[in-house]
């Protein structure tokens, strides 16, 4: 029992910091439970200020002064939101292209990779041309402390099913808050399309992991106003609902050997395709859960390139 604790903790970590240890300096990515819980001793959370870049709040309620910041293998993550916000990241002077995208990071509904699945993602699609929007959706609420929280995660990421196909809705309250939250985002940029250059008929949504699931929840229970134009679900799942009559084109990636969520990806291509929709989906042999914007050594690296790619295919991008 330690010993499976031990790693859904590690898993955890490595989900929500979602940077490995590849990356850090100097540091070889361990391969036993020893390696693992001494890496994580050695690497704890450590406490950070808010992120300074401009945010637009989505809605009343809620409190950024709830939130609490850390550096997490050298790179940005926040827990206890309560106020769902947008973080707009757009392309250079006369670089953008009209397209649009609300980026949703994962982490469990415990926490948000701000960073690997959220920033550096919106800036990647910024030199692209793309106008990028990452969201801070509301999350479950987490102990203050570090070393609880990390048990927290442990037990979550214990209870969860790996070869689940669809989403869970007992895995967390939040899981419909955070839709709430995509769908005002969308929402919001449509309504401020004129404000950024943006085409409002070429505004999507992509996430990764839990920001997948909130993905596909917008995707299947959007009205006229916050319909997304596109979807990308990196490591996501979709919910047990039916296709939309007008649904989006979905783009799916996810690596064959995520003992997360490697089950769940499959399904949404054949669900939209079953409806007659547009899908394209990537299975990479290899990558893990998280693989994001860090670079893993295997064709999973190339992600962005093929979600780019799709996105000019569909001539939602020149």
């Amino acid at each position: 029992m330690q010993a499976r604790s031990t790693i859904a903790v590690f898993a955890g970590a490595l989900m929500i910091g979602g940077s490995a240890f590849a990356q850090d300096a100097g540091q070889a990515r361990p391969m036993t439970m020893q390696d693992m819980t001494a890496y994580l001793a050695a690497n704890p959370p450590k406490p950070i200020s808010p992120a300074p870049e401009t945010s637009i709040r989505l809605r009343d309620g809620g409190s950024a002064d709830s939130e609490v910041w850390v550096n997490m293998f050298g790179h940005r993550v926040v827990r206890n939101v309560t106020q769902a916000a947008l973080y707009p990241v757009r392309p250079a002077a006369g670089k953008a292209n009209g397209a649009a995208v609300v980026i949703a990071p994962g982490g469990a509904f415990l926490s948000l990779a701000f960073d690997t699945e959220g920033m550096l993602v919106a800036k990647y699609l910024a030199a692209q041309g793309v106008t990028s929007f990452v969201l801070t959706y509301r999350l479950d609420p987490t102990p203050g402390d570090n070393a609880e929280f990390l048990k927290v995660v442990g037990a979550r990421m214990r209870k969860g099913n790996p070869r689940r196909t669809h989403i869970d809705p007992t895995e967390s309250k939040a899981i419909l808050l955070a839709q709430e939250d995509g769908l005002a985002a969308i929402r919001w940029v449509r309504a401020h399309a004129g404000d950024y250059g943006i085409d409002p008929a070429r505004i999507g949504i992509m996430g990764f992991s839990a920001g997948g699931m909130t993905a596909m929840n917008v995707a299947t229970a959007y009205d006229a106003a916050s319909r997304p134009d596109f979807v990308g679900v990196i490591y996501g799942a979709s919910p047990a609902r039916a296709v939309p009559k007008d649904a989006p084109p979905v783009f799916v990636a996810v690596a064959a050997d995520d003992g997360v969520l490697a089950h769940a990806s499959v399904p949404i291509f054949e669900d939209w395709r079953a409806a007659g929709k547009s899908a394209e989906l990537h299975v990479y042999a290899a990558g893990e859960h998280g693989f994001s914007m860090r670079k893993v050594g295997t064709s999973a690296d190339h992600w962005g390139e093929h979600f780019v790619q799709w996105m000019k295919a569909r001539r939602l991008m020149h």
